[in-house]
């Protein structure tokens, strides 16, 4: 009977050691799962704030009668540049108004770059963004003339606009100034005499492409472009047409290598790159964009991208040559007549 009654107590300790141990096997496997399922990547915060111009350039358009050609330039630079950050799909903008008020009406933030960083962090931790984008307007002139081309007897009408403008990116979290750029453009049109230009397509098409300018920086500090997918010389890279990615364009791809430390302050002050290949653009899509490798030295995935750096040059329109000695519109205005 004892015998019996010990062989039932070892036989429920059995059970109940083989119940502990499948809970804990169980548990292990459920948090190696866990750890393997990789996070889900969240779209940054952003929020733009309202493009300003400095007094002095306020004032010398005012001066000059051309107070509503800046207004249009700092509206159309506004929803373009709202617009092109939502086409890229990486951000989710939030709202401005509310959130910036308060710190707008005490100071003219853009402009000014008077910034209390712990004032700032809290106004924009208010909007929920992560980041903040200030555009201030810095240089803006306008110009026009009609030139005559006695050589094939005909004159035209020559419209010149340049425009100059700053953005400082700021890390809401910590209300630090992450980036700050200077961006300036000119463009020109011109149109035979008597026909008037098209209204406003100088400024629009000026605002267009520092809007672009602007949005490839801002995604450039943000999200870096990146080697997503690497299948024999075709390179895919994850910055798709909507973020100024264009068929025809040479990219340099980089690999990252360690951390590099200020010693003095102990800012993460970014990673050691080398140069590890060269890439054209074939074909792009929404998000993603397909390039072939030009030269491939060590390609892989998760290598950076940027575009390849070309020396600017100048262009002159068809049937517009002018004598050297002659000023033109477009001299004048990149001289600040």
């Amino acid at each position: 009977m004892k015998t019996h009654h010990l062989r039932n107590k070892l036989c429920d300790k059995s059970i109940l050691l083989a119940i502990w141990f499948a809970v804990c096997v169980f548990g292990l496997a459920v948090s190696h799962a866990r750890a393997q399922t990789p996070a889900v990547a969240e779209k940054k915060r952003l929020c733009v704030g309202p493009i300003t111009a400095n007094k002095s350039v306020s004032e010398k358009a005012a001066k000059n009668g051309q107070d509503g050609n800046l207004r249009q330039i700092i509206e159309g630079l506004d929803t373009t540049l709202i617009d092109q950050i939502n086409a890229t799909r990486k951000f989710e903008l939030v709202a401005r108004k509310s959130a910036l008020k308060p710190l707008l009406d005490e100071q003219d933030f853009g402009a000014s770059g008077n910034v209390d960083p712990a004032t700032a962090a809290k106004a924009f931790k208010l909007a929920g963004a992560q980041y903040l984008v200030f555009t201030t307007i810095t240089d803006f002139a306008m110009g026009n003339e009609s030139v005559e081309f006695k050589g094939i007897g005909t004159t035209v009408s020559r419209e010149a606009v340049r425009l100059g403008c700053s953005i400082q990116v700021y890390d809401t979290t910590t209300g630090k100034l992450i980036e700050s750029a200077r961006f300036r453009g000119q463009e020109t049109k011109s149109s035979p005499e008597g026909n008037a230009l098209a209204d406003g397509a100088t400024l629009t098409k000026i605002s267009d492409k520092l809007a672009a300018d602007i949005l490839n920086r801002i995604v450039d500090v943000i999200y870096p472009a990146k080697v997503v997918s690497k299948l024999g010389t075709q390179i895919t890279i994850n910055r798709g047409d909507g973020a100024g990615v264009t068929v025809g364009q040479v990219w340099s791809v980089f690999a990252l290598g360690e951390e590099i430390t200020d010693p003095d302050t102990g800012d993460k002050l970014g990673r050691n790159e080398a140069e590890v290949g060269t890439i054209k653009i074939v074909r792009t899509t929404a998000k993603l964009s397909y390039g072939e490798a030009i030269e491939d030295n060590g390609i892989t995935t998760g290598a950076v991208v940027r575009p390849k750096q070309v020396d600017a040059t100048s262009t002159t329109e068809p049937g517009t040559d002018q004598s050297p000695k002659e000023k033109s519109i477009s001299d004048k205005i990149k001289d600040g007549m």
